[in-house]
């Protein structure tokens, strides 16, 4: 039985990425930076997983910020799915930011190589692979990189070009078979209010935004994203590639059109806020800083390399956003 590590197992990515896995045959070693978590992760998964499955996963305390207990972790194993990474709090400096995503990725990719371990599949974003709002209605690939002179950019999207950038050059140094993989807005159904992560922008529709900004999203399904993961892991083609991982678009006033017309009962808005209203409030909100740079985007992305060369396949995104209301519907958090 093949063995992996899944980094930052508490995640919202992460979890589906364990499931995945698990329920493809392999044994999964997920990392936490506090084992006092394990309990109510094991729970969570084993809601989409056999018994037998569940017998085949184990976790180990590591923390990004650390070498320590990696390669321990590592050596014993297949490969590394390396998922984790600081999403920050709209508040920190591109120095703050960058400094512990591109130190988190060089601590587990050197663990790997000295654990003897070569195979890494990278969770990166669209992030890096964004141009200037001014390019125009354009479709971008995996050849496009993200200038990080650009000053529409913020924090987050800077540390994650810094950080895609590392990890290939150390893949590059120390011969890693490396992986990376692009994925736009991360949407679907949630473990547990704890797995939040970005669903907590539908959230915020859901339970009636008093306007909704006009930023589009390109969507990606969280269980399609967990797939593609193992797709590339499995995949000799894979190495050495970069993988976009979203193609298809949703505005912010669409979601809630969708979720008006789904769940009549809730009290969903389709007011729409004037890009200059939600640029001046970002100053104030943390939170809406992320959105700003998507306000006038016209641009969009392919997935085709994934599609072809993986025989990947995408759910429609309508479904990826209902999916994930009727989890925080389910769980009681609306």
């Amino acid at each position: 039985m093949k063995k992996v590590v899944v980094t930052g197992a508490s995640g919202f990515v992460a979890g589906w990425v364990i499931v995945e896995f698990l329920k493809n045959g392999y044994a999964v070693k997920g990392s936490l930076r506090s084992m006092k978590k394990a309990e109510a992760i094991y729970n969570n998964i084993e809601k989409y997983v056999s018994k037998s499955e569940l017998d085949n996963l184990s976790f180990f305390e590591a923390d990004l910020s650390s070498k320590a207990g990696w390669v321990e972790a590592i050596s014993d194993t297949d490969g590394v799915i390396h998922v984790a990474s600081p999403m920050g709090h709209g508040t920190e400096s591109v120095e703050e930011l960058t400094s512990v995503a591109k130190n988190g990725v060089l601590n587990v990719l050197s663990s790997a190589k000295e654990a003897g371990v070569n195979r890494v599949v990278m969770t990166s974003s669209q992030a890096v692979s964004t141009p200037k709002n001014s390019v125009g209605d354009v479709t971008l690939d995996e050849s496009f990189w993200t200038d990080v002179n650009n000053p529409e950019l913020d924090p987050y999207r800077i540390s994650k070009v810094r950080s895609e950038e590392a990890a290939w050059d150390f893949a590059k140094e120390n011969n890693l078979e490396l992986t990376t993989i692009l994925p736009g807005a991360i949407f679907g159904p949630i473990m547990s209010e704890q797995t939040m992560s970005s669903n907590g922008i539908l959230r915020q529709i859901l339970k009636g935004l008093p306007a909704i900004p006009q930023v589009p999203m390109e969507i990606s399904d969280v269980r399609d994203l967990a797939n593609l993961h193992r797709l590339a892991f499995e995949s000799d083609k894979a190495i050495s590639q970069r993988y976009l991982a979203a193609s298809q678009s949703l505005t912010m006033l669409q979601i809630a059109q969708i979720y008006k017309n789904k769940f009549p009962n809730l009290s969903i808005t389709t007011r729409v806020a004037p890009n200059s209203l939600v640029r001046i409030t970002s100053k104030f909100v943390p939170g809406l800083r992320a959105l700003v740079p998507m306000l006038d985007r016209k641009y969009h992305h392919s997935t085709e390399l994934a599609e072809t060369d993986l025989g990947w396949k995408q759910h429609k995104p309508a479904q990826t956003v209902i999916d994930s209301a009727q989890s925080m519907i389910d769980l009681n958090l609306l």
